[in-house]
């Protein structure tokens, strides 16, 4: 059982999402907008936000940003604000998915639960699996258990979607994987996922690893993760 917290001003909407998860036994936090939810997280944290953009008293991007400072918790963004650059910005604040109004309920909680399942340490690493790399004089750590990255021993505050992305690539160092092989496997999107979701996410792992040179693009066709496994990783 997860506690989610559902942002959204529309009753029937609100209601008719937290009805299905609390089908699958799964306790729900309603809110018809910004005010309270910072103020209740710090009180009872949830394991993932349900948030939309447009907001009575305020702006989910906003609210996005304020959770980001303190916590890492899975964010979904729910709104009708279809436009590849909504879908960027919501990406860049730390958004690990961003679903369009009109939208299937039951694909909405697949995805919940998909994060979840990510959060809970169901990463694509095996359990217990770390490793570390090497490129130029920088070194990345990595370790599932704690799920922690670490660039020079500083730790990174990764979305759970990029800590998959990151992963993926790493333990796979040196191959060229798809934008479609990345959103099946990393973002589980089995259907209609735009790969511009692979993009946005990849170019604030780089922003994060402090240089682009660790995830190179192959044009037309996907990344490679270029850092050099070390001797036992």
């Amino acid at each position: 059982m997860a506690r989610i917290f559902i942002v959204e001003d529309n009753e029937f909407i609100r209601e008719g999402v937290t009805e299905y998860f609390q089908l699958e036994e799964h306790e729900v936090v309603e809110f018809a907008g910004v005010e309270g939810v910072i103020e209740r997280m710090a009180l009872t944290p949830p394991d993932l936000v349900i948030l939309d953009i447009m907001l009575p008293d305020g702006n989910g991007f906003r609210v996005a940003r304020d959770i980001r400072k303190s916590s890492d918790v899975p964010i979904i963004f729910l709104t009708a604000k279809e436009a590849e650059a909504d879908r960027i910005t919501g990406f860049e604040v730390g958004a690990d998915d961003y679903v369009v109004k009109p939208f299937s309920t039951k694909e909405l909680v697949m995805r919940a639960k998909a994060l979840l399942r990510r959060t809970r340490g169901e990463s694509s690493l095996e359990s217990g699996a770390s490793g570390s790399w090497r490129h130029g004089s920088d070194r990345l750590t990595l370790d599932a258990q704690r799920h922690q990255a670490l660039m020079n021993d500083e730790e990174l505050k990764l979305t759970s979607s990029e800590w998959e992305l990151l992963s993926y690539l790493a333990f796979r160092s040196g191959q060229v994987l798809s934008r479609r092989v990345l959103l099946g496997e990393c973002l589980d999107y089995l259907h209609d996922g735009s790969t511009r979701t692979v993009d946005t996410h990849i170019a604030n792992l780089r922003s994060k690893l402090g240089t682009p040179d660790w995830i190179e693009t192959v044009r037309g066709y996907g990344y490679r993760f270029n850092g050099t496994p070390e001797l036992g990783s």
